[in-house]
């Protein structure tokens, strides 16, 4: 029974237009069952191979969103690591202009050290006497370094900048403040130096001998009670007279009581006179430094021998010159 209905045929009438003929198709059951199966196929196929088509397409697709994802974090990680990379550069510029300055400070308080040690030549010693620097002794010990190595990552090599840098701003400041103070002291041990070159602490002649004190005494030529205003200093004739103290020369002058003499002004109204000399070797408005040469020893004048007449005066009037002397020879000549 089936098998007879796949044998039945079916006829297709196609019919043209009005002048055309009529067209008859028989066609088994059959053979359009298995036309149709076979378009099923082919349609099923087809789709399949579609949808296989599709889904690639789209694998595809979703893969390349996938790696543009992956690319735009991967240039924005490298985006990150450039900044970084950049910032770092700056942050070590920076310091290594930090450097630079701490360096050009050191060298000019260097510099000013040895300004300061040549007005105070003892420094040098006690400052040797004090023993090696710490950080000198640590650096000169022999050793080794060991030790788990752990990476430094970006956020603490940032703090370790910060850090540094924080660091050589403080150094700065205190190298501002250290150089002023030192500075300060530099300008105070010159005008201490400049005080004690024109204050007379030294002796005029080369003798020490004084034959004649400040004070009272019975005159050489009347034997009366006199007031001696200075120290008579004896010594060899032509011997040479040096200036006490740096200062301008006020006066050089002759005279029958004085003979030859020279006045000296220094500082704060002090001023010095060398009497009875052989001759002299300034004039007045010179300026003098101490243990300069102003003449040589004599006897000319009011003089019984060869001696110089040493005379120191303040504010116009004569006073002892004991606290001009050397300290270490005071003692000496008192017991004398």
């Amino acid at each position: 029974m089936k098998f007879t209905w796949f044998q039945n045929k079916l006829t297709f009438v196609i019919i043209p237009e009005a002048n055309g003929s009529v067209v008859r198709l028989k066609l088994s059951r059959a053979a359009l069952w298995c036309a149709a199966s076979l378009m099923l196929l082919l349609f099923g196929t087809t789709c399949i191979l579609s949808v296989r088509s599709l889904h690639s397409t789209v694998s595809v697709s979703l893969k390349s969103v996938e790696m543009k994802g992956r690319t735009a974090q991967l240039e924005q990680d490298l985006h990150r690591k450039n900044a970084a990379i950049e910032q770092l550069q700056n942050d070590i510029y920076a310091l290594s202009k930090q450097a630079a300055e701490v360096r050009s400070q050191m060298e000019r308080m260097k510099r000013l050290e040895q300004d300061l040690h040549k007005l105070a030549p003892g420094s040098v010693e006690r400052r040797k006497a004090g023993g090696q620097p710490v950080s000198a002794a640590v650096s000169a010990g022999a050793g080794g370094m060991g030790g788990e190595a752990f990476p430094v990552t970006e956020e603490q090599t940032h703090e370790l900048a910060a850090a540094t840098g924080a660091r050589y701003t403080a150094l700065h400041t205190e190298i501002k403040e250290l150089a002023s103070r030192l500075g300060q002291t530099k300008r105070q041990l010159q005008e201490k130096q400049e005080r004690r070159q024109r204050t007379p602490d030294i002796w005029p002649t080369l003798s020490k001998v004084i034959t004649s004190p400040y004070g009272y005494r019975k005159d050489p030529f009347t034997k009366k009670l006199s007031f001696h205003r200075g120290i008579d200093i004896a010594g060899k004739l032509g011997d040479p007279v040096y200036a006490v103290a740096s200062g301008v020369v006020h006066s050089v002058a002759y005279d029958k009581l004085h003979g030859h003499n020279v006045v000296i002004e220094h500082d704060q109204g002090l001023r010095t006179w060398y009497m009875h000399l052989n001759s002299t070797q300034v004039s007045r408005g010179d300026k003098v430094d101490k243990g300069q040469a102003i003449g040589q020893l004599g006897t000319t004048g009011r003089s019984t021998g060869p001696h110089l007449h040493y005379e120191v005066m303040l504010s116009g009037k004569s006073t002892d010159p004991a606290p001009y002397m050397p300290s270490n020879n005071r003692k000496k000549e008192r017991n004398k």
